[in-house]
């Protein structure tokens, strides 16, 4: 956890610099007020949030921003999920399936409280598959919805941004006489452009990769649960639950067995 923390602060450390480099080099080049044109700025901004708000509902945008939200908040915590379903599976084991009716009652992960459901109403192992995966591919959509949100924005900003230097031009060639005229309209169509780049390849890009990372994590989780609980359902032993669900994740971040258990692991002699 230290050293995850360590990380965490290099790479802030890191991002700081490169956008510090970054405005530096952007002043460097032009001033700051010629940066900070509202009419370039009002084209952007108003044509990126109108195409988006006509394209999904409120609940999307709003799902959109709790999503980015959570991906740089929120740890996705394997470890915890899959000693939970472990000593599910120990308790099943001594219990019987009906043991877990509270558990059922006091669990708050949504995923894993309906594959307890369906495991606690003896559904047959194929059946509680097909179910679960349907279940996932059902929030694999929902999760992408953001991700959505998100492209549509990298997508259209550049667009945006050519309209704003179309809208620039023709303002100049329509004032071509008046010189203060010429060169604001001027300056509005080529910070449009770089508005437009801005906004797709430094925000808009950057998280959609954060998204996906994030998505992905979820349906990681999402399918050891499903792993192990699926074995559950074949009165698997609590090792090979552990076993198997331990394996999909990636191999530095693999788990040790709670070897403490000491009367787990006879019962788990006699059953082979």
């Amino acid at each position: 956890m230290k050293l995850n923390f360590q990380n965490k602060k290099v790479k802030l450390a890191i991002i700081i610099l490169l956008i510090m480099l970054l405005v530096h080099s952007i002043v460097g080049s032009i001033s700051l007020k010629a940066f900070l044109n509202l009419t370039a700025l009002e084209i952007i901004v108003a044509g990126i949030f109108l195409s988006v708000i006509i394209s999904f509902s409120f609940d999307t945008l709003i799902g959109t921003i709790k999503m980015i939200k959570l991906s740089f908040f929120h740890k996705i915590d394997y470890t915890t999920m899959i000693y939970k379903v472990h000593e599910l599976s120990i308790k099943v084991k001594r219990e019987g399936v009906l043991s877990i009716q509270s558990d059922i009652e006091e669990e708050e992960h949504t995923f894993l409280r309906d594959a307890m459901i369906l495991l606690n109403d003896y559904k047959k192992p194929e059946a509680m598959r097909d179910i679960l995966e349907k279940d996932i591919a059902s929030r694999r959509s929902n999760l992408y919805r953001a991700h959505n949100v998100l492209k549509m924005i990298a997508h259209i900003s550049p667009s945006f941004g050519l309209i704003g230097t179309l809208l620039g031009l023709v303002g100049l060639l329509s004032n071509i006489h008046q010189t203060d005229l010429i060169m604001n309209n001027m300056a509005s169509a080529l910070v449009s452009t770089l508005y437009g780049s801005l906004i797709a390849n430094f925000i808009a890009v950057p998280l959609m990769g954060r998204l996906k990372e994030y998505i992905d994590e979820n349906i990681l989780q999402y399918s050891i649960i499903t792993e192990g609980i699926l074995l559950i359902s074949q009165n698997d032993t609590a090792r090979n639950v552990f076993d198997k669900m331990n394996v999909m994740l990636k191999e530095d971040a693999r788990l040790v067995y709670p070897r403490k258990k000491i009367g787990e692991r006879n019962r788990e002699s006699d059953e082979v």
